[in-house]
């Protein structure tokens, strides 16, 4: 299961789950503009799909590199997610209720502070990768603004993990926005790991800020 934190650069973190949204087909025929829909939801779903093979391949691509020290793949991890997921989204998401509570200068440790978390937690098992590769298969339309993308982390010994990836297109790109591993979403497990920390804390933001500073 760690492994796979690794490729997905993860699990990091949030979204809402996987839920089927198999289209209704009508046999009358297809307008010209029904048509042109069709195809540019083909692009989307075959965008996606590109999206998340080119994202595992840099980073199987720099956990695989012998060349590269400890701090050279961890900046290299941090810049895949900066890069390639909704951090902001992510952050907020995890947060949950919660963040209407947090005050603004609040919000903006913890978003650094999140960012820092995630880097440390997951750099921390780079040294777990043995040649697991990633096969993405199929996308479908998730809801009016997300994206599905279906895959397999698969193992030297020639086991599977299935891993749905939830995709966002958000501007003038695709970004992550959660990572469903084995049905269990990376973003609720977080939220619900904050909201114990927080909770326990008495209901104060600030009980999470201090969490994360250690």
């Amino acid at each position: 299961m760690r492994n796979l934190f690794l490729l997905s650069s993860a699990a990091l973190v949030l979204g809402v789950g996987v839920v089927d949204a198999t289209p209704a087909y009508s046999s009358a025929p297809a307008s010209k503009g029904a048509t042109q829909s069709v195809a540019q939801d083909e692009v989307r779903l075959r965008g996606a799909e590109v999206f998340i093979d080119d994202l595992a391949k840099k980073a199987i691509s720099f956990l695989e590199n012998p060349l590269l020290t400890q701090e050279q793949r961890r900046a290299e991890f941090r810049d895949l997610l900066l890069t390639r997921f909704d951090m902001k989204t992510l952050a907020r998401f995890s947060m949950g209720r919660y963040w209407r509570q947090a005050t603004p200068a609040q919000k903006k440790e913890y978003f650094k502070l999140f960012q820092e978390m995630i880097v440390d937690v997951y750099s921390h098992r780079f040294d777990d990768y043995k040649g697991q590769t990633v096969d993405v298969r199929k996308a479908r339309p998730e809801g009016s603004a997300d994206i599905v993308v279906n895959s397999a982390i698969e193992q030297p010994d020639g086991t599977e993990i299935q891993v749905d990836w939830r995709v966002r297109y958000k501007d003038n790109s695709y970004q992550v926005v959660d990572v469903i591993v084995e049905g269990v979403s990376m973003a609720m497990t977080q939220r619900s790991d904050f909201a114990s920390v927080i909770q326990r804390g008495g209901g104060q933001v600030q009980v999470l800020i201090t969490h994360l500073r250690q």
